[in-house]
């Protein structure tokens, strides 16, 4: 073996490695599909979820790698690999890149999904080109998958209709999280929560009508004095659809004075008891300032199990429209559920002329406090967790509209029966999975014009839903052969053929108006599995970050369980995010985001040499499946060193080994020189942990085993040998 320098040591040997990955797929992928290898056959499958960006600037899309070493690792093995990289096309990030790009200010749907449409081809290529960058193995340009792809919106389409007809899926009006800044409905699992997040709390006075006094006990002062209901909120947004207000049966309250003005506040204390309340009645003042001409309305005091005492006055302002409780009171006791801020966030007109074109969360609040100054006891900032839409890092609300669900608590019990055959690594996560599933339902539908259209159409004058058999099976063969696009070209009439029409006896096509809102993207890659997974087969590994529990972990069981009834994958493998080295997530605003084409193409601080692509894949494998995984120059100073010294001692073997022929070695065990027999034993020990760590996916373990064994290696081995 040629000696090689210590400067030829530190390259990064890039064009190398990509060289390396071709061969190695060409080599042992595609000839292992046309020679099945009995018994050892492993059909492995990751489908990576992808957002995307003009081109890979964290590094935790380094992460890629992970899938990369169980590949290889497996290909070692004798296994054969499926492994079909993907990208999710479709979805509001896409959108709103793709019409930054624009310079006009209004464009048509067919304009903003052909923008977007280039976008993602664009953006597939660029991530294409850095993830062979990396040395990912796979067959980039024979075997991937698109969500936008005419073929995978149509199988996706019979996962949704299936569910539909199994009635999993269904049409509901409630308050959803909706994002003003994204005009949308969102899911549970695309909210972030900001801790730091303050409102504008206030505790507002109801007076209390007089002739329900009566029933409030012996009252000495209450004669002579006003009585409030004394409530406490942080979102005095909601207080115009204020419609009840709600005590715990179980609670005890008391009458509070106010010895500057003699009213007495109903609050949460010691005495009588809460059940009393059930035949009072308020005044909301915020109804007549919005309508003059209304009657005075009084308001009832409602029962509810939701309310305690741990914060607040115990009575508890209740807007049907804008709560989860408050919703399943108002139709419980059949209060109004009016919605009264549109999709921008803002008031409607039937708030009246002092409301109406008021923002939430900008003027809205302080606008409702102004009108109701003689009604607030005290006004303060209230700093607790608020949710936010994780896109665009607005506050969202809850907001009563129509939307389309899907009933997770039918699925419930049978997905966490799935989840009890399914390992998870690391084990102390799979809690994650178990909180997700308990939600009640998942809204899958979104207000925005790239991705899946819910095939549905609508009856002009009734609103009610039309789908069937027959129309589906149209709409998903024009689909399948001109992609989701046809349904924002066709017409109304090409859609839904009057012959289909007159079959069913439903009128005529100008009856309906096809509808606007698409698939959730959580639905479109949690369906992967309908594409990729052949003859309902079963995934080996799901391998992604910690946050795709209440992601595409949860959507793919969920679909794959309401469809074929099993879970989509065997085993969870979970990575962390990358931090600083500080520990602190890494934001452009503060400037310490790591690159990984710089770590690929960069320069370590203390030696001016290209860490290259090894150390990369040396920082991935070694960051394991820690929750948080720090990268810094530091950190990347340390791996090139260990790779230094590996590549040094992997030089002095080779070099050892020149012009030695193993074919002539025919020494029994028992004939080996003692220091031989232990190298034999020390690896042998070492390829059966490692081998355990791999099948574990402790990959930080096998680095320090490797380090552990080469340190052994060559203060013992080497140093006896070293005359020989």
């Amino acid at each position: 073996m040629p000696l090689l320098t210590t400067k030829h040591l530190r390259l990064p040997w890039i064009k190398c490695h990509l060289s390396l990955q071709t061969c190695l797929y060409c080599d042992n992928v595609k000839d292992k599909k046309s020679k099945p290898t009995g018994n050892k056959y492993r059909d492995t499958v990751y489908l990576p979820k992808t957002d995307f960006v003009l081109s890979l600037k964290k590094a935790g899309d380094g992460f890629k790698v992970l899938k990369d070493i169980i590949n290889r690792y497996n290909l070692l093995q004798g296994y054969r690999v499926h492994y079909v990289p993907g990208w999710d096309c479709h979805g509001l990030p896409i959108e709103l890149k793709a019409l930054k790009k624009s310079k006009k200010q209004t464009l048509s749907d067919q304009s903003i999904r052909a923008m977007s449409k280039t976008f993602a081809e664009e953006s597939i290529q660029v991530q294409k080109e850095g993830f062979q960058e990396y040395g990912v193995m796979a067959d980039w340009e024979g075997q991937c998958y698109r969500t936008m792809d005419p073929l995978y919106e149509a199988q996706q389409l019979d996962v949704f209709y299936a569910m539909y007809e199994k009635e999993l899926i269904y049409q509901g009006y409630m308050p959803v999280y909706w994002s003003p800044s994204s005009r949308t409905a969102l899911a549970e699992a695309e909210l972030e929560y900001d801790p730091g997040f303050v409102s504008k709390a206030v505790y507002v006075k109801f007076p209390v009508t007089a002739d329900t006094l009566e029933a409030c006990f012996s009252l000495n002062d209450a004669e002579n004095s006003q009585v409030f209901a004394l409530i406490w909120t942080t979102t005095p947004w909601t207080l115009p659809a204020n419609e009840a207000i709600c005590f715990g049966s179980d609670l005890t309250y008391c009458l509070v004075k106010n010895l500057c003005n003699d009213e007495l506040y109903i609050c949460n204390c010691f005495s009588p008891i809460g059940s009393a309340f059930k035949d009072f009645k308020y005044i909301n003042p915020l109804k007549q300032l919005m309508d003059p001409s209304m009657d005075v309305q009084e308001l009832p005091f409602l029962e509810g199990d939701h309310v305690t005492a741990d914060v607040g006055t115990g009575l508890v302002h209740t807007a049907p429209a804008h709560g989860q409780e408050d919703f399943q009171k108002g139709m419980q006791y059949g209060l109004p559920v009016d919605t009264l801020v549109d999709e921008t966030g803002r008031y409607t007109s039937e708030t009246g002329p002092l409301l109406e074109g008021k923002r939430v969360h900008v003027d809205a609040e302080d606008t409702v406090i102004s009108l109701l100054k003689d009604h607030i006891i005290l006004q303060e900032s209230y700093k607790h967790s608020y949710p936010i839409d994780w896109r665009t890092k607005k506050p969202v609300i809850l907001r009563a509209c129509k939307q389309w669900f899907i009933d997770t608590s039918k699925l419930q019990q049978q997905a966490m029966e799935c989840m009890k055959d399914i390992k998870v690594y690391p084990e102390s996560l799979r809690q994650n999975m178990d909180a997700q599933l308990k939600r009640k339902y998942w809204c899958i539908s979104r207000q925005r014009v790239w991705g899946v259209p819910i095939p549905v159409f609508y009856h002009r004058d009734t609103e009610e839903v039309l789908i069937n058999r027959e129309i589906f099976d149209h709409v998903r063969d024009l689909i399948s052969k001109h992609s989701s696009d046809c349904w924002w070209n066709m017409s109304v009439e090409e859609l839904l053929p009057q012959e289909i029409l007159s079959r069913n006896g439903l009128g005529n096509s100008s009856d309906y108006r096809k509808g606007s809102d698409i698939i959730d993207i959580w639905f479109d890659s949690g369906t992967s599995w309908a594409s990729v997974l052949s003859d309902d087969k079963v995934a080996d590994v799901y391998l992604e970050g910690l946050d795709q529990f209440r992601g595409w972990f949860q959507s793919s069981l969920l679909t794959s369980v309401a469809y074929r009834g099993k879970a989509p994958f065997k085993k969870l493998v979970v990575h962390g995010f990358a931090v600083d080295e500080e520990g602190h997530k890494m934001a452009k605003s503060v400037g310490n985001v790591v690159d990984p084409g710089q770590i690929i193409n960069g320069h370590s601080k203390a030696t001016g040499i290209p860490y290259g692509l090894d150390v990369l894949r040396l920082w991935v494998a070694n960051s394991g499946l820690q929750t948080k995984v720090a990268i810094g120059t530091n950190i990347l100073d340390i791996h090139q060193e260990e790779l230094f010294q590996l590549r040094k001692m992997l030089r002095h073997l080779l070099g050892s080994l020149r012009g030695f022929d193993v074919n002539i070695l025919q020494t029994n065990y028992s004939d080996l020189l003692p220091q031989d027999q232990y190298l034999l034993s020390l690896l042998y020990s070492y390829g059966t942990q490692v081998t355990s760590m791999y099948e574990e996916y402790r990959f930080g373990r096998v680095l320090t085993l490797l380090q552990k064994f080469l340190s052994d290696l060559s203060k013992v081995y080497i140093t006896i040998s070293k005359d020989r």
